[in-house]
């Protein structure tokens, strides 16, 4: 991977939300196991973003953008979590 490449990953999750946290600590799970520095994680309320998540697409909690696209609209599994992730990465 090109020592330039940033992956930002948005986790976006609403107030009392348990499959949000779920959510979040999966993708610090499978980040903490890639060991990439160059991933940054955001986990963001919804309620307080609400334009932001709008104007992603974002109609239901949890939702994970990864670089500016909505990729999962729902807690993805690990496999599909890592391959979005180190696809982005190869951009």
């Amino acid at each position: 991977m090109p020592d330039n490449t940033i992956v930002i990953i948005e986790i976006f999750s609403a107030p009392g939300c348990n499959k949000c946290g779920k959510a979040f600590q999966l993708v610090k799970t499978v980040l903490k196991e890639l060991g990439d520095e160059s991933i940054n994680l955001r986990r963001i309320n919804v309620v307080d973003e609400l334009d932001y998540a709008v104007a992603l697409g974002i109609r239901a909690t949890p939702s994970i953008v990864i670089n500016g696209v909505l990729v999962f609209t729902t807690t993805p599994d690990t496999e599909a979590l890592c391959k979005a992730i180190l696809t982005q990465q190869n951009r």
